[in-house]
């Protein structure tokens, strides 16, 4: 005999990763899921000039990536590297796969990579006048101008060196 469940076990409370589950199941989400990470992971597998310049921008029509371009120029090249670019997000996916890829201008995009560091601000550094002195004299006995500058530049680039 079927133990049927009390009227009040549908007021219980619900995790919400299981009811998630039960919606994503019901839903057949979890492949379209899948395909959903390659917003994850695009920079790191096209690389930051490409990154710059192309950005993905839905999953549209099954298993079409579409991908936001910032000129028709960039547009061709990518267009011409489209079965390599397709077979490196496919790799890492895990379930269902990409069957094709399309490109849509959108000149929003800057196309400049961020840096990979902030360069810093060097800090002026005082030399010792007195050492100063003492290498141009030790210079001074040379007759071309243009030997002088330079070893003093030389020397100067050598002291303040590490100085930040």
């Amino acid at each position: 005999m079927n133990n049927p469940k009390p009227e009040n076990d549908k007021y219980k409370p619900v995790k919400i990763s299981r009811l998630l589950s039960t919606v994503f199941a019901d839903k057949k989400w979890h492949g379209r899921l899948e395909l959903h990470k390659v917003f994850e992971f695009w920079d790191r597998t096209v690389g930051k000039e490409i990154a710059a310049v192309a950005q993905p921008a839905l999953v549209r029509g099954g298993n079409v990536l579409w991908i936001k371009v910032k000129d028709s120029i960039w547009m061709q090249q990518l267009h011409l590297q489209k079965v390599l670019l397709l077979e490196k997000i496919n790799i890492q996916l895990k379930g269902e796969k990409f069957s094709d890829i399309r490109f849509q201008l959108d000149s929003s995009l800057t196309g400049t990579p961020e840096p990979d560091t902030v360069p810093e601000k060097r800090k002026t550094v005082l030399l010792d006048k007195k050492k100063e002195q003492e290498f141009d004299k030790l210079i001074g006995s040379l007759e071309n101008e243009d030997l002088k500058a330079s070893l003093k530049s030389l020397w100067v680039a050598m002291k303040t060196k590490g100085n930040k």
